[in-house]
């Protein structure tokens, strides 16, 4: 039997329904592209869920067949089975990107008659982003700006910083979180935030694409960074969007200038015109894996090493 994923695709506005409840139980905020994304994952999602089914019954089917034909062949039937059984596991490890199932103008027509029958999506960010750095704004403490900011992160998608600034990432993680048109170059209050710390950095957030690694290699200069500050990329690269299997859509070709910095299958990947967007990660995950990113000396601690650090430094500390 082959299998045809179109006979099992939900329609669109049945996804977008689907994947709004499922942001909406998360709790975050999400643009209008993540949304987009997280449609196409759930389109495809029966069509996959449908293809193991599928290989599952025909191993046991055939496992089946071998021992009531051929009893001596029960051993080999099982094993048969069992290698079957494991190609979704196995296959999940391949590297490899899908192209989106659903076309822009579907999405925002199926966008529109979400909004008609059940209103605004619970989440969904405005396109407007604000004008202005909510680090800049007058209602903040005049004092802000006599502290170190220990980093950065500079994002090449200005919807992406704005979603991140809206789910609070910056409080969380004590930093500030600026598109890259607000950073070129970077203003002179966070350069100087970033020169009272020990050991200031920038992170770099951009796309799988031919810009967003031609920005990740330039970004020193465009950003007009100090010497003091150390640059650090944490953005999407190729093998990231191949072993993650997000989806990538047709971009700009290959740049030269950061061609060396890429393996064979990379360079492939971009000189066929594919380009994956972090928005293709879920908000949840990005969220998550930015966290997890920031590898530092104060978010790398154990109860030892506290207790170590209680009887010298802080409030309450033990008397010598």
């Amino acid at each position: 039997m082959r299998f045809n994923p179109r006979l099992r695709r939900l329609d669109p506005l049945t996804a977008l329904r689907q994947s709004v409840a499922r942001l909406s139980d998360e709790g975050v905020y999400y643009t209008r592209r993540q949304l987009y994304y997280e449609v196409c994952q759930t389109l495809l999602r029966p069509s996959r869920w449908y293809v193991a089914l599928s290989q599952t019954a025909a191993a046991v089917g055939m496992s089946l067949t071998v021992a009531l034909r051929r009893p001596r062949l029960l051993w080999d039937g099982a094993v048969g089975a069992v290698a079957l059984l494991s190609v979704p596991p196995l296959a999940r490890r391949l590297p490899f990107t899908m192209t989106p199932p659903l076309a822009d103008a579907a999405f925002e027509e199926a966008l529109a008659t979400y909004r008609a029958q059940y209103g605004e999506p619970i989440g969904l960010l405005a396109d407007v982003l604000p004008s202005s750095l909510p680090i800049f704004d007058n209602y903040r403490e005049p004092d802000l700006y006599d502290y170190g900011l220990p980093y950065v992160i500079v994002c090449q998608d200005a919807a992406i910083a704005h979603m991140l600034r809206a789910n609070d990432l910056h409080m969380v993680m004590g930093c500030a979180i600026v598109a890259l048109e607000e950073a070129t170059p970077l203003p002179d209050v966070l350069v100087t935030m970033l020169m009272r710390a020990a050991a200031p950095y920038v992170l770099l957030l951009h796309d799988a694409s031919g810009e967003g690694l031609t920005f990740a290699a330039n970004a020193r200069k465009l950003l007009d960074l100090p010497s003091g500050v150390q640059v650090r990329a944490l953005g999407l690269r190729p093998r990231h969007a191949l072993r993650l299997h997000l989806f990538a859509a047709r971009g700009a070709g290959l740049p030269p200038e950061v061609a060396p910095n890429l393996g064979v299958i990379e360079r492939l990947w971009l000189r066929a015109g594919y380009a994956t967007e972090v928005a293709a990660l879920r908000p949840t995950s990005l969220l998550r894996a930015l966290q997890r990113s920031v590898d530092t000396e104060w978010h790398r601690s154990s109860w030892f090493t506290d207790l170590r650090r209680w009887r010298s430094t802080g409030y309450m500390s033990w008397p010598e």
